[in-house]
């Protein structure tokens, strides 16, 4: 009862003393929130600082997330680990019974099951979890501030998150996301350069870290839509002629990768228009009556997705395909004016190799 309390009290004096979030206001500048956190600073960018400090007996990581120079959301992130994964869920219980003594009943409570294997076995609904099988989440309202507590997993590792976003600012939030990711994509070239660039000339205006270079080739890692991918600029004598995005994100539960297929073709939609083709083609339609078992379709190489998009400068492609129980998602946007000099290039490097 005595450690109920003092973690109770822990909780109260953590979450909201006052203010929005901790010591600080939803709007609050980016150095403002530094100067009113005092915990252990771990991380920080142009729209993120993380903190290192304890929530009710558990260790967590705090992050203050700002839009447009404002702060605009936070989360606690859980580093609990544990070897039993039910263990996961009753960390979740504790805070959400917490939680519930802070800001009365949940507007939401749900446990969602995206695959049953394991709903009917309550010792393993941990690793169902851990599988992305199964998520928990939890979610409450003030006059300002939306709260909202998930357990989920992917690949094995759980994530406990408790997420505040400001009621007023969180429009702002997406709107500057959205607009960001349709600037990475480009009505003449890729990304920020144009058709014909030099190598030299992509290098200057990309900002990103190179992950890999070649004498025709410019990688790099970026997010879109929450997702995380690969660059890479392809140059035909030293001009550039494609660019593409790999989508690096893993999933265990398959049909996770066609979420990620819509979440990118939405936002292709949005810059580009229209698609001249739309496509979901089964090549064996094993599972065509199970939607359960479709990304697992697709990673049999049995279903494939695609849209393709045209404009004055480039031809654009979206496809979700795979082979031997692997996926692949990438977008492809290729130079119409280049596009013979990368077929001939191509067919003097064939010819080469005799």
């Amino acid at each position: 009862m005595k450690k109920l309390f003092l973690i109770t009290f822990t909780l109260t004096s953590i979450l909201l003393n006052g203010q929005d979030f901790r010591n600080a206001n939803w709007g609050m500048t980016y150095s403002q929130v530094k100067s009113s956190e005092s915990a252990k600073l771990v991380k920080e960018s142009s729209d993120l600082l993380a903190y290192q400090t304890t929530l009710a007996d558990f260790d967590a990581f705090v992050l203050y997330i700002f839009a447009g120079g404002k702060l605009t959301r936070t989360q606690y992130k859980i580093i609990e680990t544990h070897t039993n994964k039910n263990d996961y869920i009753s960390d979740y219980n504790t805070l959400k019974e917490l939680l519930q003594k802070k800001y009365g009943n949940t507007t939401g409570d749900e446990k969602i099951w995206k695959n049953e294997l394991y709903k009917d076995d309550l010792s393993e609904w941990g690793f169902a979890v851990s599988l992305g099988h199964l998520v928990y989440y939890a979610t409450w309202k003030t006059a300002k501030t939306d709260v909202i507590l998930s357990l989920s997993g992917e690949n094995y590792e759980i994530e406990t998150v408790i997420e505040y976003s400001s009621t007023e600012l969180g429009k702002l939030e997406d709107n500057l996301r959205s607009q960001d990711d349709l600037n990475k994509f480009s009505q003449f070239g890729f990304r920020f350069s144009s058709w014909g660039d030099s190598k030299a000339s992509v290098k200057a205006k990309e900002k990103l870290e190179i992950v890999d270079e070649s004498s025709s080739l410019l990688a790099y890692k970026t997010t879109i839509g929450m997702i995380d991918l690969l660059i890479g600029y392809l140059f035909t004598n030293d001009k550039l002629t494609t660019g593409r995005y790999l989508v690096t994100e893993t999933h265990t539960n398959k049909n996770d990768y066609i979420t990620d297929y819509n979440t990118l073709k939405k936002i292709l939609d949005q810059k580009y228009g229209t698609p001249k083709k739309d496509e979901k083609y089964w090549k064996n339609d094993l599972y065509k009556d199970d939607y359960s078992e479709w990304g697992f379709a697709v990673s049999l190489g049995h279903l494939i997705y695609y849209a393709t998009y045209e404009n004055e400068k480039s031809e654009i492609t979206i496809m979700l395909n795979g082979e031997n129980y692997e996926i692949q998602l990438m977008i492809e946007a290729t130079s119409k004016e280049f596009k013979d000099l990368e077929k001939k290039a191509k067919e003097v490097k064939v010819l080469n190799d005799f």
